[in-house]
């Protein structure tokens, strides 16, 4: 499965919530807006810059909307050197031009009105005042006092502190660079013992905090952590220990949660769906995943999503899950090759634990969004594929398929549906000839992949054949000569007289065709 596939999950966090970004109640006065004519003249008026280009009808420039503009106010009382800014890319296509635009949002970073990087930061308003502060400052806080831990608690969700006797010696260089790579917490730094125990800190070492609805403020020491003895160096243990540890036992799905979620850089997920009064907090669903997370922690993230509810919209379509269910739900992701397993039996910390060492290991039962088999294999001559018959009609090594995936509300599918229809006509008494369709919002399979609808494929009659892209013309004529050129099984099309006003009206339908796509 392609990278676009295993980004379809991704991009439909932005869904989820995009009502969000249209809320007229978002405050943005301290987000500048560039024009065209103003751009070289407000975007050195502060040293620090971070521009958005966006589009007014983007989803994802929606959902980042609040967020982009909570931080522009948490930043506002921090330097009058940095300023938030956006550029409405559709209008102001002279600027637009200028800096190679492509996407929405496209996030840049300018030094003294000149432009330094992409902006590589996440997508909330922590990670945006967190990346800032790293390019603006000293990428360390000192902690004096346990008051400034207290409040350095409130404005970041992951902190990690480095308890040391004095600022200096290897383990402090190794942390202040470790500090300027990490995007993933705020690092903060201390010698004061009083703050080190408030950590969980009795000796010289590192600890990480992390803040999350339903479990509050946690933390964790990297002493004796796998992650950290693992690795080869301070620097790369620490960002290890952060991996694993930055996350809590579980995170319910959500357009905040998602980039945390996907760009933890652990590609295994647990994704478990129910009722919302299942996840309540020390109830059995609870304490389970609980249990599972401090199995597997660093290794696979455990996902939550609740099926009444507008968050968990996405995971329920895009693994085909039952609103209805009232008991949980759950499925496997890896989200660096997009493969879906399936988990069957009772939820318990066992079974749980061992679906998630399967997911992890690739050894999981995989399974593909199907819809029901019809009860009726064939559509006015052309045989129906669910995502479950691929394997046994479309890879058929007997068989020469060309496939069809429509979308039902397709236009240009709709137009093509009675030329397919006098295909599968005109094929109907080749029996090594197959022509197929299949409804590509409601089934899916890893060798198949629709940029656009309609998408015709051709599979040959041949084990392990890749399937052939058909880009021909949209007409009775040149379908059936690409089936002929590609067939692997020789075959004759049954002759059949023509009376002259049979003929004039086929070469008449085939010219109404081309006119029409």
């Amino acid at each position: 499965m392609s990278r676009r596939t295993v980004l379809g999950l991704l991009l439909l966090c932005a869904a989820a919530v995009a009502v969000r970004g249209d809320d007229d109640g978002v405050d943005e006065s301290a987000v500048v807006v560039l024009k065209d004519a103003e751009f070289e003249k407000h975007i050195g008026s502060k040293k620090y810059m971070l521009v958005e280009f966006y589009a007014p009808w983007c989803g994802h420039c929606k959902a980042l909307k609040p967020e982009y503009a909570k931080a522009a106010l948490a930043l506002k009382d921090y330097s009058e050197d940095v300023g938030l800014a956006k550029v409405d890319a559709t209008e102001e296509k002279e600027i637009a031009g200028k800096f190679e635009i492509q996407g929405y949002p496209t996030l840049k970073w300018f030094i003294d009105g000149k432009e330094a990087s992409d902006y590589s930061g996440g997508r909330t308003a922590d990670d945006i005042v967190r990346w800032i502060k790293k390019k603006t400052g000293p990428a360390t806080t000192e902690i004096a006092d346990v008051e400034a831990l207290e409040k350095a608690k409130k404005e970041s969700t992951v902190i990690l502190l480095g308890y040391f006797d004095k600022y200096e010696g290897d383990d402090h260089t190794a942390y202040e660079a470790a500090a300027q790579k990490s995007d993933d917490a705020a690092f903060l730094k201390t010698t004061s013992a009083e703050v080190a125990k408030a950590m969980g800190l009795e000796k010289p070492g590192f600890a990480l905090g992390r803040s999350y609805p339903d479990f509050g403020f946690e933390t964790v020491s990297a002493e004796g952590h796998k992650a950290v003895d693992d690795a080869l160096d301070l620097g790369d243990g620490l960002e290890a220990f952060i991996k694993a540890e930055k996350l809590p036992a579980f995170t319910e799905f959500s357009q905040d949660t998602s980039s945390a979620i996907f760009g933890s850089g652990i590609n295994s997920q647990v994704i478990v769906t129910a009722p919302g009064e299942l996840f309540a907090k020390d109830g059995e669903l609870f304490k389970t995943l609980v249990g599972v997370s401090s199995k597997l922690k660093g290794k696979v993230v455990l996902v939550t999503a609740k099926t009444e509810s507008d968050n968990g919209k996405p995971i329920m379509d895009y693994f085909g899950l039952s609103k209805d269910a009232t008991e949980p739900q759950v499925v496997g992701f890896d989200s660096g090759a997009g493969k879906k397993f399936k988990f069957e039996g009772a939820v318990t910390v066992e079974a749980l634990t061992k679906f998630a060492e399967d997911v992890i290991e690739g050894k999981a039962t995989k399974f593909f969004k199907s819809a029901a088999e019809p009860a009726e294999p064939l559509d006015k001559g052309v045989a129906v594929v669910t995502g479950n018959t691929v394997e046994s009609i479309v890879k058929d090594a007997k068989k020469d398929v060309l496939l069809e995936v429509y979308a039902p509300w397709c236009g240009h599918c709709k137009s093509l549906a009675p030329i397919y229809e006098k295909l599968a006509k005109r094929f109907a008494k080749i029996d090594s000839v197959v022509i197929a369709k299949m409804d590509g919002t409601e089934n899916e399979h890893p060798d198949i992949e629709a940029s656009g609808y309609p998408t015709l494929m051709f599979f040959p009659a041949e084990e392990g054949a890749e399937p052939i892209p058909y880009d021909g013309g949209r007409t009775l004529g040149e379908m059936t000569k690409f089936i002929k050129k590609n067939a692997k099984v020789p075959f004759e099309l049954p002759k059949k007289k023509k009376s002259k006003d049979a003929e004039k009206e086929e070469a008449k339908e085939e010219e109404e065709t081309k006119d029409e796509l």
